[in-house]
């Protein structure tokens, strides 16, 4: 059994969504919202750098984050007690922006997979009294490997865009997340995502591959 098939629909969804962010163009963060039997509801990623997306979405403008399109992505309205039932569930520990905007949403219960020591913000949970007002659950990292493959993908992303600050990043995520950091460097370097994603590879492939590549060097190429 591969490490895709360990893996619960939502948290297979919110992969498919970052991979297909990253292939777009933006970060690979991901997100779905559930209701409480874990059917999904809606699903968004980020969209920082594209220039369309889904109506009622948010793309290129700093406000395109993945958490933030798939609570956009909600239509109807299922009342007080429904919307507390909902579940969000996102590849990487949502930015002050996110976790407002999950807090601010009805929903009672946020999953993450990856942390993130640099943006992360689940630590505000509980440090203002409006903060503190509702019982939200929150819960994350999901796995080492998961975590470890989209620290990498991150990383990899933030390094072959020349982000700016790639760097502040890498700073940042080293200490407490040195494997996933020393993969991103080693596939920025390779151009491996730029293979998988020239070859249409699905996420479950790419996933599949990933693993494959995690415990041996990658050559950058020639």
């Amino acid at each position: 059994m591969t490490l895709w098939d360990t893996l619960a629909r939502p948290w297979q969804v919110c992969l498919e969504e970052a991979w297909a962010a990253l292939c777009a163009g933006s970060l690979p963060i991901g997100s779905c919202v559930t209701d409480a039997d874990s059917n999904v509801l809606s699903r968004g990623r980020n969209r920082l750098f594209e220039n369309d997306g889904p109506h009622g979405q948010i793309f290129g403008h700093d406000l395109a984050h993945a958490e933030m399109n798939a609570l956009l992505g909600l239509r109807d309205d299922p009342g007080p007690v429904e919307r507390h039932a909902r579940i969000v569930y996102t590849t990487t520990e949502p930015c002050p922006l996110c976790l407002g905007a999950f807090y601010m949403s009805g929903a009672r219960t946020l999953r993450f997979a990856a942390r993130d020591p640099y943006a992360g913000s689940t630590n505000l949970i509980g440090a203002t009294p409006y903060l503190s007002r509702k019982p939200v659950t929150v819960t994350g990292p999901e796995s080492a490997d998961i975590e470890t493959l989209l620290v990498a993908l991150h990383v990899a992303v933030s390094l072959r865009r020349g982000h700016n600050g790639a760097r502040h990043l890498l700073d940042a995520w080293r200490p407490l997340l040195s494997d996933g950091v020393t993969l991103g460097e080693a596939l920025a370097a390779s151009g491996l995502l730029d293979t998988l994603r020239a070859e249409n590879m699905d996420t479950a492939d790419v996933i599949h591959h990933l693993c494959e590549v995690r415990d041996r060097p990658l050559n950058p190429p020639r």
